[in-house]
């Protein structure tokens, strides 16, 4: 146990644990302060713009810190570590995320009714996944590219025909929604799996495979 404890303490110190919590504090300070002001995005209608209150978008800032924290000087050997080291890793990853969710939900929990607190972890499960499929792909100093490309769709075409919001629009749908809840579960999956096939696991098991082939 006590291994396991420094290991962990260890990659916390690598990846800067002190400056992750500070970035953390830094947005939910913004969101208790400025989360009610209005966001105006342009808007693909007549009405030329659409707006959302800071707090639905801060769940994004808090997924990109906590993904982000992944990143280390010594990414590309960590990148073949053993196993318990990717234990050590998804613990960490569970943890900064975790964090994230208990102190927005707390501060939130003085300011907003409990659907607006759904809705807010729910943002922030599903900008999780987003930031680890854009890590995995550009390095996870730039895990923030695919979480705020994805503010396009969910801005600039927010409302449908009839002025409501579309039902995979998980910044203004219900906490309740379970389209949105839907697209929660497959967004951890997908940056589940982005998490776990590393370049060099995919690597190692394309060689495996390959050697398979060859000696069938």
């Amino acid at each position: 146990m006590s291994n396991s404890i420094d290991s962990w303490l260890r990659y916390a110190r690598a990846h800067h644990i002190h400056a992750t919590l500070a970035a953390l504090i830094a947005v939910i300070a913004c969101d208790i302060a400025f989360g009610s002001a209005q966001l105006d995005f342009p808007f693909a209608d007549a009405q030329g713009s659409s707006n959302i209150p800071l707090r639905h978008a801060l769940p994004l800032a808090l997924s990109v810190i906590s993904v982000g924290s992944l990143n280390s000087a010594m990414r590309s050997l960590e990148e073949v570590g053993s196993t318990s080291f990717r234990l050590v890793e998804l613990s960490f990853l569970i943890g900064a995320i975790l964090v994230s969710a208990v102190m927005l939900a707390v501060a939130e929990f003085f300011i907003s009714p409990i659907d607006v607190i759904a809705l807010l972890l729910r943002s922030l499960l599903i900008w999780s996944g987003i930031a680890l499929v854009s890590g995995r792909l550009f390095g996870w100093r730039l895990s923030w590219v695919f979480p705020l490309l994805s503010l396009l769709p969910l801005t600039y075409w927010q409302k449908d025909a009839l002025g409501n919001s579309r039902w995979w629009d998980w910044t203004n749908q219900p906490g309740v929604a379970t389209p949105c809840w839907g697209i929660a579960v497959s967004s951890l999956i997908v940056g589940g799996l982005a998490l776990v096939f590393s370049p060099w696991r995919v690597a190692q098991l394309r060689n495996s495979f390959s050697r398979r082939v060859r000696n069938s």
